[in-house]
């Protein structure tokens, strides 16, 4: 009805503009001006035609209300109280069956390692001669549907597949949960504020900053000489194995996925911040610990008073580098955290305010993380000084053939009927200038007077 109504006043306004060209081109041949008479009809027609153009307006508005409003609109029914108590809610389709919607109730990373033991326990199989694919030991261990999907994510399909990488979303989600979980247990990954840089290249940074002075009348200007150099950021891959015997892989039990994920998490926290919190240089296999060419400043005690001159002294090596505190962390144990915590003054109140037992803390406004990884240390980093280059994705391997030297335990696979799981993933980091850390080391302390 209002597009009928929208095409007659179209038409009518198309009418009155040609009578409104008539008068004129009428005019014009005889070479005169519009008379008294024509200029009264120019401004009729001008004045309806005004009017319509409002008219059209407001039904085009209508229109597309009610366009709009014809696609979002709820469906109205009541046949039975089910189908009304849908309308009420606004279900777009009250007569339509119910829907079922199911959702994984696995705990997070837990489909990850579902997949890892899948696979695994195929190839134990596969040696002893029962060839079964992974996709059919997932089935038989009633592993979810996103565990099955993301073992058979090499079978895509075409694009005509209305399903077509479907499976590579619950590869996105399983690994990601699992990586989720990895940076939650490392105080590298707790950081914020690291620069992100692509693997193999090399990034310019200014080593020292160039200086300025007054320069009187006549005088000669002084040089400055800022020094610069190159970081160079390689291609470094973290890898942790875990061992165990093939009984245990090969039953389905929950608890079995939720060790070996644990496991996996564990190694590879342990591994990265071993790494990134000592001083050893960097090497074709890793990257230099954050320490590395920095000086230890020497504690003066563990008292209230010796944490704070230390504390400060850490401040103050940053600040004579032009070193902004923003984005700088102190990192420090679990133990040295809770030892600062409880510091009271004379009158009893806590002498570093924001350090609490639990929770978030902060320490002379820094904020602090905590990991058991650091032992004796406290350490002042700033994370936009150090270079980050890392991808998101894991790989895991397998092998009940190697012989495995963990400190002084040597595990022979074959031998002892175990099975090891190695996760991989690369990532390495460098410091933009040697002034990214510094360090207190509490492992020996000054006798008190």
């Amino acid at each position: 009805m209002l597009k009928a109504q929208l095409d007659k006043v179209k038409a009518t306004i198309a009418e009155k503009q040609k009578a409104m060209e008539a008068l004129m081109k009428a005019a014009h041949e005889k070479g005169l001006t519009l008379s008294d008479e024509q200029n009264t009809q120019y401004a009729a027609l001008e004045k309806d035609v005004e009017k319509l153009e409002t008219e059209q307006k407001r039904l085009e508005k209508l229109i597309e209300a009610s366009e709009k409003a014809a696609k979002t609109v709820t469906p109205v029914a009541g046949d039975n109280p089910e189908e009304a108590k849908k309308s009420a809610k606004g279900d777009p389709d009250p007569k339509g069956d119910p829907k079922i919607i199911v959702k994984s109730n696995l705990p997070k990373g837990v489909g990850f390692a579902q997949y890892a033991q899948a696979k695994l326990v195929s190839q134990l199989n596969a040696k002893e001669g029962r060839f079964e694919s992974p996709l059919e030991v997932a089935k038989q261990m009633g592993f979810g549907e996103e565990v099955q999907d993301l073992i058979t994510k090499a079978t895509l399909g075409t694009t005509t597949n209305a399903g077509f990488a479907a499976t590579l979303v619950h590869e996105n989600h399983l690994v990601g949960e699992f990586v989720e979980l990895l940076r939650q247990a490392t105080v590298f990954d707790k950081l914020q504020g690291f620069r992100a840089v692509p693997f193999r290249s090399k990034i310019p940074s200014q080593v020292t900053g160039g200086t300025a002075s007054w320069v009187g009348e006549g005088a000669a200007k002084p040089l400055t000489n800022p020094t610069f150099s190159e970081v160079e950021i390689g291609e470094h891959k973290l890898a942790a194995i875990t061992v165990y015997t093939q009984e245990l892989m090969r039953r389905s039990d929950p608890s079995v996925s939720v060790l070996v994920r644990d496991d996996l998490i564990a190694a590879s926290a342990a591994l990265v911040d071993n790494t990134f919190l000592d001083a050893v240089a960097a090497s074709s296999t890793r990257p230099a610990g954050v320490l590395n060419g920095v000086t230890m400043t020497p504690n003066t005690g563990e008292t209230a008073a010796a944490y704070e001159k230390d504390l400060l002294a850490l401040i103050n090596t940053f600040v004579t580098n032009n070193l902004s505190l923003d984005g700088a962390y102190f990192l420090m144990s679990e133990t040295r955290a809770a030892q600062i915590a409880l510091l009271r003054d004379a009158l009893g109140n806590s002498y570093f305010n924001g350090m609490a037992l639990r929770g978030s803390r902060t320490l002379l406004g820094i904020p602090v993380i905590t990991s058991q990884a650091l032992g004796n240390k406290i350490i002042l980093v700033k994370t936009s000084e150090i270079l980050l280059a890392q991808d998101g994705g894991v790989d895991v391997s397998y092998s009940d053939q190697a012989t495995l030297v963990d400190g002084g335990t040597t595990h022979h696979l074959w031998q002892e009927n175990k099975f090891a799981v190695r996760v991989e993933k690369f990532i390495t980091w460098a410091k933009r200038r040697p002034v990214a850390a510094a360090f207190l080391d509490y492992t020996t302390t000054p006798t008190p007077p």
